[in-house]
């Protein structure tokens, strides 16, 4: 699971007992399944599992016992080649190429693999400044060019259009000289490439409200120039000296692009209607410090456990089912973001067809809670949820409410794959066990473990092994992600549908791809 965003803390009801629900996970150690009451909501929601469902069947199907043999096999792999799985490491390569072999080996799904490559940027330093030698501040976009070393020079010039969004908003004086635009109106991408267009030598864009400008494009292009933002104090500034008269600038800025190779690894069910599709998906990078056994070898194996299972069945699912195993989260959500613009470009009706977007990202954290996205907004209002995404959480808590298992909303946000899929209106929902904050005293009451220690300690380190983390955890999580999965090849009719409008997604924005 990617850092940049951590789930928020709310509080929440669960039994009696106050919850602060951070984004982590409880420990597993001590306290196993857990007992603890559920919560009024949760128990008037309850339902039966059926006994004779696909859900049913994989969640039988899924133990514990081999998704710890399997979590194990993709550890050896890691450590045995780079030590990590990290995007572009043989150690992902190899993780990747065995969960692809046993795949293949059912004959049961269509495996596919989807290269791409991952942009680093290494910005250096900057400097503009006008030509009295005042050094203005300002911080140039990720992936913006870098300029030769001796830099660039020009004077400022204004659209006719503060946004500069579009060409005719240029004058033809703005070739070779210095752009200022005003964001808001568009895209950096698009405020870029328009003033490239019209010949502008760098573009300089001002902040619409009172704070620096940090911002990104969506990887190196050639088309690109120069581009930095400034806080709107300094624009406003800018814009009173060219009031005055002439204002020339010089800029330099030093920066490099590292690139590599990756990809996604998808496994596609053979047969199924292909017009209600169930995805589900997990990242399979690490970050470089470690192996990732829980982040995310956990969800991995769950995945290729059920993927394995559901071709055991032996049944054609009523729907289709599309499993992922995602490059480059750690990264920035790189690969989901990567598959998703890449439909949205070039194939949009394949994001109409998914009925719902799994996601199994970090399950076994070895000081766990038993986390559900709050796909309903009932403790986290205000996320913007795609239609749905209610009625996926209800999946998840029925089955754990029916098994007598407690669990706790979870604040979705943008901090793992499912992000990449919201924006176009998929339902999503999933699991999470915990990551770097610390487990709370209303935790503790309800799962066990120890409270105000870390839900993983070991999150994003190189301790981060099969020897530490709670297989207790892995297979509630395990189990209840395969329950979900069946349930819905079988029938996504209590599934609401709502708008879908296949639209970009966004990364992280300190990595990007082509």
């Amino acid at each position: 699971m990617s850092n940049w965003r951590r789930r928020g803390r709310a509080a929440g009801i669960v039994g009696s007992a106050l919850l602060l629900v951070a984004c982590g996970v409880f420990d597993p150690g001590a306290a196993g399944r857990n007992s603890a009451p559920l919560s009024p909501a949760s128990m008037a929601t309850a339902t039966s599992t059926p006994a004779t469902s696909t859900g049913a069947a994989l969640a039988d199907a899924v133990t514990g016992e081999a998704l710890v043999a399997q979590l194990r096999e993709l550890e050896q792999i890691t450590m045995a080649a780079d030590g990590t799985r990290a995007a572009g490491s043989r150690g992902y390569a190899a993780a990747a190429a065995h969960i692809e072999e046993q795949l293949l080996a059912t004959g049961f799904y269509e495996v596919q693999r989807q290269p791409f490559t991952i942009q680093r940027p290494h910005p250096g330093d900057s400097r503009l400044a006008d030509a009295h030698g005042r050094v203005i501040n300002q911080v140039p976009l990720s992936f913006s060019p870098g300029t030769p070393t001796e830099g660039i020079s020009g004077r400022l010039v204004e659209p006719a259009r503060g946004d500069g969004c579009q060409g005719a908003d240029w004058d033809p004086a703005v070739a070779g000289q210095f752009a200022l635009v005003e964001r808001g109106g568009c895209s950096f991408e698009q405020i870029n490439r328009v003033a490239a267009a019209a010949g502008a030598a760098m573009v300089i864009v001002t902040n619409n409200r009172d704070a620096g400008l940090y911002g990104t494009l969506d990887g190196m292009r050639p088309e690109y120039v120069p581009i930095t933002g400034v806080t709107r104090s300094e624009g406003d500034r800018l814009r009173r000296q060219l009031a005055d008269g002439e204002v020339a600038l010089s800029f330099t800025f030093e920066q490099r692009i590292e690139s590599f190779e990756t990809f996604n690894l998808f496994a596609e069910t053979r047969g199924g209607d292909g017009q209600e599709v169930v995805m589900a998906g997990a990242h399979l990078d690490s970050v470089p410090e470690g192996p990732g056994s829980n982040d995310n070898g956990s969800g991995s194996v769950v995945l290729l456990e059920t993927a394995l299972q559901l071709a055991q069945l032996g049944a054609v699912p009523h729907n289709k089912v599309r499993f992922a195993w995602w490059s480059g989260e750690e990264w920035g959500l790189l690969g989901s973001t990567h598959w998703v613009n890449g439909l949205v470009a070039a194939d949009p009706a394949v994001i109409d067809r998914l009925a719902a977007y799994v996601n199994v990202d970090m399950i076994a954290s070895p000081n766990y809670v038993i986390g559900v996205y709050d796909g309903d907004g009932a403790t986290f209002p205000n996320e913007g949820l795609p239609t749905g995404s209610a009625d996926l959480k209800r999946l998840y808590t029925s089955y754990f409410d029916a098994i007598g298992q407690a669990w706790v909303d979870i604040e979705m946000r943008s901090s793992s794959d499912h992000a990449a899929f919201m924006p176009s209106g998929v339902p999503v929902g999933g699991l999470f066990a915990g990551a770097g904050d610390a487990k709370s005293a209303a935790e503790e009451a309800i799962f066990g473990g120890q409270r105000n220690r870390e839900y993983d300690p070991d999150y994003h380190g190189p301790n981060d092994t099969l020897a530490n983390l709670s297989a207790v955890a892995l297979e509630i999580n395990g189990k209840a992600s395969a329950h979900v999965i069946g349930t819905l090849a079988d029938d996504t009719s209590m599934l609401e549908r709502g708008p879908r409008t296949p639209t970009r997604a966004d990364g992280f924005g300190y990595a990007g791809t082509v």
